[in-house]
């Protein structure tokens, strides 16, 4: 659903979903807590299979909510079709399984209408679920970025950004995740400049079967930041 009309559109949530149905009702609404800003919701259905994630996004098809269905191609892939569908001039991209502050959509959009060189807006997150606490996030540092991902890809950018960057790489091996961490070395590499408000904007659930988890095994770290160091090498060795 759009609570604004086309034309008054500035940003566009882009929620990707393959079989996380529990928990996209509680991520949609905390979108919708944000009833003052101007913005758009797509779900992206990734090929879900699972009974329960397929009645939750029949009810919400049925309510009008604007989903894109597709076979299963990975996140990334489902990231940029939601985002090549969006009307918004910036993106906010939630995870199915989190939620954002009611803030968040406004202070990542005016920080972007004020600063034009900053091509991406994060804030703090705030752990629920399998752990708790909050997660302060430091100011951008270019080289911190190159040794490791410390920006969620909950973040507000510029679909500019995304367009100059090529979006979201759907070739990482082993879909072993980390999209947003590809694209920010990418928005780097094109001289794009990041943006920190030090305050929790956002949810963060942590699960014990979650993408990351299967990230952290040493090997597909190995594998990952090998294809990184390989893709942006002018990064790397500059």
């Amino acid at each position: 659903m759009t609570p604004m009309s086309l034309d008054k559109i500035t940003l566009s949530v882009i929620i990707p979903c393959y079989n996380q149905g529990e928990y996209i009702l509680d991520a949609i609404a905390s979108v919708e807590d944000c009833f003052e800003a101007n913005f758009e919701l797509i779900i992206v259905n990734d090929g879900s299979t699972e009974p329960l994630t397929l009645e939750v996004l029949d009810y919400l098809q049925k309510q009008e909510y604007q989903i894109i269905h597709q076979s299963n191609q990975g996140l990334a892939t489902a990231r940029n079709v939601g985002i090549k569908a969006s009307q918004g001039k910036y993106i906010l991209a939630l995870d199915a399984d989190n939620k954002i502050r009611p803030n968040y959509i406004i202070k990542g959009s005016e920080t972007l209408d004020k600063f034009p060189p900053v091509g991406v807006v994060y804030g703090d997150k705030e752990l629920f679920g399998d752990r708790t606490g909050i997660w302060q996030v430091p100011d951008f540092d270019p080289t911190r970025l190159l040794q490791s991902n410390y920006i969620d890809a909950c973040a507000v950018f510029r679909k500019t950004l995304w367009q100059d960057c090529g979006g979201y790489d759907p070739n990482i091996p082993d879909k072993l995740g980390f999209e947003d961490w590809d694209l920010w070395l990418s928005a780097l590499e094109k001289r794009w400049e990041f943006y920190h408000i030090p305050e929790v904007l956002f949810d963060y659930r942590v699960r014990a079967k979650s993408m990351v988890t299967r990230c952290l095994i040493p090997e597909n770290q190995e594998k990952l930041i090998r294809y990184l160091r390989t893709k942006h090498q002018t990064l790397y060795q500059g």
